[in-house]
């Protein structure tokens, strides 16, 4: 294969300790010359060449051009004076010199894997500057990309990064950035759970700039090794649900709307506009607040006669597209004629938690502050009933979860109804494997409005004794 000219430059220079490609880049072990003055020495560096645009890394070591030859020279060779035995020989620069340059070397194939090299991305992952990006920059670049709550959990991540360890310029942020923005953190009474969350944010932007170019996995800050951070891991919510019984109760204060008679009338308005949205949530498989603003009176919702509706989950859209289908059960319905718009084709369901908004910040911002009130009102709600509980809207996709898994239904159809991946085969796309008329049923377990009581329950607490005697009782009758 023929040699370029540049790369036959780079091999007959006598001052190249050692000279290799990577892809389109030559790297160059070398003197700097640029700046030669009357036998003054020089700094060694690592040259990086691309067409005729290049780059030069200084190294701390600076030498005359006889003695950068002698180094090349060098072979480690012969006795050593006494005179010389605690002193750096030649040969041990030169050592030194090749360990640097096999360190960057490495750096720049892992760079290759990624992107196409140029001298700017080679320059802003060595040195960690740019004059026109930064990690900050682009984090804020990947968090607008999300869908309204992802983005909110990265742009809060990232102003608790700016308030403990500062506005960092370029892509110089190390391990050492990471352990002082964490033990900030829990000092400041930050939750591990909540470290975990900005962690995991940190993580996907550390990604998106390894991608781009702009660093190297060699800095990646999280690991098991002792030299890395972990990222801890919150307490379980496994605890943090709402039974059949308690969503039932909400249910039938909703429907009779018996609220404190002491609260003034638009606080009683509020509480019952706010439960109904809980019990939406919880109703609607358990999704979140961000997709009910979302939702939609779709062609899917007048083909399945007005008895389903069929969303993509806002959290995951980016990257899912697994449509997901809520049985219109008829207690759900009951409190779709409460609180939601009348249908019509195409438009939202709940356009009052939006309430006008048109852009994402502004959405996001109307969805927060819907949360918030939800909470605020259904907590003031369940402690009037003597509840010692503290339910979110998050207890309401726990609720969903616990409670028709403990009623028996189907894993696979819990994970399926809350938009988790069940299976990677393909066929699963042809198959109906849950039909309305199962949804039903199944989600119709989420409460508990029948009065009569359950034989099958009774029985179970009756004695062996008991049960011989009610057999005997039925086959004489």
């Amino acid at each position: 294969m023929k040699k370029t000219s540049e790369e036959n430059k780079i091999r007959s220079s006598p001052l190249s300790l050692k000279q290799t490609k990577v892809g389109n880049c030559f790297i160059s072990l070398t003197l700097d010359t640029r700046r030669e003055c009357d036998g003054k020495p020089m700094p060694a560096a690592i040259r990086f060449t691309i067409d005729r645009d290049r780059y030069y890394l200084r190294l701390p070591d600076k030498f005359t051009r006889e003695q950068y030859e002698e180094v090349c020279k060098s072979t480690g060779k012969g006795r050593v004076a006494a005179s010389q035995v605690d002193k750096e020989r030649p040969y041990d620069i030169k050592v030194r010199l090749l360990a640097d340059f096999e360190d960057y070397l490495q750096q720049v194939v892992s760079l290759s894997k990624t992107t196409r090299l140029s001298i700017n991305t080679i320059k802003t992952m060595i040195t960690g500057k740019s004059s026109t990006e930064s990690f900050l920059k682009v984090w804020e670049t990947v968090a607008r990309q999300k869908p309204l709550g992802t983005c909110a959990n990265y742009l809060v991540a990232r102003n608790s990064f700016l308030k403990h360890i500062g506005n960092r310029p370029g892509f110089n942020i190390t391990i050492e950035d990471i352990r002082m923005w964490e033990k900030k953190l829990l000092e400041s009474g930050v939750s591990k759970t909540t470290v975990g969350m900005y962690f995991r944010a940190f993580r996907v932007i550390w990604n998106a700039c390894e991608k781009k170019g702009y660093i190297t996995h060699v800095g990646y800050p999280f690991g098991k090794d002792s030299d890395k951070v972990t990222i801890p891991k919150g307490n379980t919510r496994k605890k943090y649900y709402l039974n059949v019984e308690q969503m039932t109760e909400l249910y039938r204060r909703f429907i009779e709307k018996r609220y404190p008679q002491e609260w003034d009338v638009d606080w009683r308005e509020n509480t019952h506009y706010s439960l109904g949205l809980f019990l939406v949530q919880y109703l609607g498989n358990g999704f979140n607040l961000a997709d009910a603003a979302h939702l939609t009176y779709n062609d899917h919702y007048f083909q399945s006669g007005r008895q389903s509706f069929q969303f993509v989950r806002q959290k995951t859209e980016d990257r899912s597209e697994m449509e997901i289908v809520i049985p219109i059960i008829p207690e759900l319905q009951v409190i779709l004629k409460e609180i939601a718009a009348l249908p019509q084709k195409g438009t939202l369901v709940f356009p009052q938690i939006y309430g006008g908004a048109d852009t994402p910040d502004e959405k996001r911002k109307r969805v927060a502050m819907e949360n918030q009130n939800i909470k605020k009102r259904v907590r003031r709600l369940v402690k009037s009933m003597g509840w010692e509980v503290q339910p979110s809207c998050t207890w309401c996709r726990h609720s969903f979860a616990t409670n028709l898994t403990h009623a028996g239904v189907p894993h696979n159809y819990i994970s399926e109804s809350m938009g988790h991946s069940v299976d990677n085969n393909i066929t699963n796309r042809y198959i109906d494997a849950f039909p309305l008329s199962q949804q039903m049923e199944f989600n119709s377990k989420l409460l508990k409005l029948n009065d009569e009581p359950d034989i099958m329950e009774e029985l179970k607490d009756l004695t062996p004794e008991q049960l011989k005697a009610l057999i005997a009782m039925v086959k004489n009758a």
